[in-house]
């Protein structure tokens, strides 16, 4: 099974937001699973950033040529479900599939 990881590519397949429906159909680099609360440095704009408590559960921040929610470019804050991996199994998935066989 395809997992999600910082660094590896994936398409965003959906939002819960109008605004972030414009992502739909983007391919980004997952940078990072953000924690309610978490500070972390934001890698497009070199400042930290939080995401909110009140944030009923983690994020990805994901870079590309997308939008924030307060129209920031170059990254947005995406649920994991509304991401599709697009990185191809390594070798070693792949011969553990077959072993399974």
């Amino acid at each position: 099974m395809f997992q999600l990881k910082p660094g590896t590519l994936a398409m965003i397949i959906g939002s819960r937001t109008a605004r972030g429906r414009v992502n739909v159909g983007k391919a980004v680099e997952l940078f990072g699973l953000c924690l309610p609360g978490e500070r972390f440095v934001n890698p497009v704009t070199g400042v930290i950033t939080q995401l909110p408590l009140e944030a009923s559960y983690p994020l990805w921040l994901v870079t590309g040529d997308v939008v924030a929610f307060d129209g920031r470019e170059g990254y947005a804050f995406v649920r994991a479900e509304h991401l599709m991996p697009l990185d191809k199994p390594s070798v070693s998935q792949v011969d553990e599939k077959q072993a399974v066989r």
